[in-house]
Order: C-alpha cells, then structure tokens, then sequence
C-alpha cells in the first residue's frame, strides 16, 4: 500500500452557517463570486471553531491508508476532514485547477514544497497567522527542473493557504495522531502527482476524481 492511498468516505453535507467568501447564498450553501485563498483559509479557520460541524465523523485510516470525509461540495469548492496517523502522507502532488488551505485541529503536520535549486523560497505570513505560498509548482517549476526541498511544521491552530497549482507533500510525521481541514477552489477534479528523481521533479501520474480518488 503507498503512502498516497487513502480511505475514502463521502458525505455531503452542506454549510449554510459557513459562508466561504463575501459571496451570494444559493439553496442552502455559499456559492464564490470570486475564489481566494483568503475565503479559503477563512472557511477552514470557521470550521475548525466549530467542531459540531465534523468531530463526530472523525476516523483514522490504517497502515499507509489515511481517512478522510468530504464535509461540503459544489462546483465552486469542497471542504474535507482528513484524519492523519503517524507516519501517512500524501506524496508530492498538486491541485489542478484549485487554490485552497488547510488547518490543523489537532497534532502538527508537515508540508514539503519544492523550489527551483537556484531560487530562494518566498513565503508570507500576514497577520492573522495564515502562511501563503503558490505558483505553478512553487513558483514556476516545470517538470525536469532541479529542485530543492523546503518544510515547513503546522500545528494546532495554524493555517496554510495556496495558490493555483501549488505542488507539496503534507504528511503526519509525529508521533500522534493528526487532524485537519482542507478547503479548494473551484472543486478538485484532478491533480498530478510528483517524485523527485536524480533532484529533478519528475511527474509520476494524472489523477482525476471520480476515476482515482
């Protein structure tokens, strides 16, 4: 079993006290006018504050099998809960067409981006403790550029947003488990996973949902 497999559990279940961003309310849920990581990373702080919402559907997986539930989904973003044993992750991969954020409700998460060797990482923390980061692939990275690994830790409270075809690895590398909340959008539909090989990002598959996920 790889480290990317997950189990999977999907229930819908819409938000209509969680607006996502300062958007138009439609049939129950919160449409995005206009998708940002800001309504991202505030979407997931929102629900993290409010464990009615997802505690208890919390599972963990098995072995290399994570847990996760899809909590919220239409075609402008999706929300999940993802419960993290130590020791799962997700590889190196990317979000297609979304933008997104996740925060940690429990434990610390660490995430590996990858820049180009010969570019420093840029990375901004606005106030309110939200970290940004994105660009294709980091910043610009093709497959075949030669990369160096950047982590970063994430505990309880702290959020990460990103932009359009952000590449990382998040993995529960503690010793307990871990719990977290993502956010995307538009919805996911497909992502690319990564390996780094001789120092090059190198693709190792195209995933799209409904077929590998």
């Amino acid at each position: 079993m790889s480290a990317t497999s997950l189990n999977f559990s999907d229930t819908s279940v819409p938000f209509t006290s969680v607006p996502f961003t300062a958007g138009r309310h439609a049939g129950g849920r919160f449409t995005v006018d206009v998708p940002s990581v800001a309504s991202a990373a505030a979407l997931v702080r929102r629900i993290a504050a409010e464990p009615r919402l997802w505690q208890d559907r919390l599972r963990f997986g098995h072995g290399d099998e994570r847990w996760y539930a899809r909590l919220d989904v239409d075609p402008d973003h999706e929300v999940w809960l993802i419960g993290w044993l130590p020791g799962q992750g997700t590889g190196l991969h990317d979000h297609g067409e979304a933008l997104g954020a996740f925060t940690v409700v429990r434990g610390v998460l660490t995430e590996t981006t990858v820049t180009p060797a010969t570019v420093t990482p840029a990375t901004v923390t606005p106030a309110g403790g939200t970290t940004v980061g994105g660009g294709t692939a980091g910043g610009g990275i093709r497959p075949g550029t030669v990369v160096r690994p950047t982590r970063r830790h994430f505990a309880a409270g702290q959020v990460r947003g990103f932009g359009y075809e952000h590449v990382h690895d998040v993995a529960n590398s503690g010793a307990v488990p871990a719990v977290s909340i993502h956010a995307y959008a538009p919805e996911l539909t497909a992502m690319t996973r990564y390996a780094v090989v001789d120092r090059r990002l190198t693709v190792l598959s195209s995933d799209r949902a409904g077929v590998d996920w």
